[in-house]
């Protein structure tokens, strides 16, 4: 399945809801302890403002393009390819998910194993190269650096 859309208007759009979220979040996000008209919130709220600007302005431009019939930039987004990009992103969420309940070195080893079959990789010489050098880094920072891993 394949969707069509406008660029940029989705863009506009999108990066509008995303600076007033921003813009909202704000005052939870950076406190401020003083009362001076220049605090913390100060330079990222120029810069969230300028985004809404921008923001508004491609949206108003390409609603009046559209408006006039003028030809706007037009994407199309195969689906079933971005699925697998989606999947991905999944499977490293997952990645993280694990890293809170099992070890570094046991989390790692199942998820550069399921990489590895997700990509369809049948040489099993990647496998042991992976797998040993997960397991190398992980001594060696454990063991010789001192180093705590997740």
């Amino acid at each position: 399945m394949k969707i069509k859309f406008k660029q940029d208007l989705v863009g506009g759009i999108v990066f509008l809801i995303v600076s007033l979220v921003i813009w909202f979040m704000m005052p939870s996000q950076i406190k401020i302890n003083t009362t001076d008209a220049i605090n913390s919130q100060s330079f990222p709220r120029v810069i969230i403002g300028l985004m809404m600007v921008c923001s508004i302005y491609l949206i108003i431009v390409q609603v009046i393009k559209i408006i006039k019939k003028i030809p706007v930039k037009e994407v199309e987004i195969d689906l079933k390819q971005e699925g697998k990009c989606i999947l991905m992103i999944g499977m490293i969420a997952a990645y993280w998910l694990m890293l809170h309940f099992l070890t570094f070195m046991a989390a790692s080893l199942i998820f550069a194993g399921a990489i590895l079959l997700f990509f369809k990789c049948k040489n099993w010489k990647y496998y042991g190269v992976v797998f040993t050098s997960i397991i190398v880094i992980t001594l060696v920072f454990q063991n010789l650096l001192g180093v705590k891993l997740p």
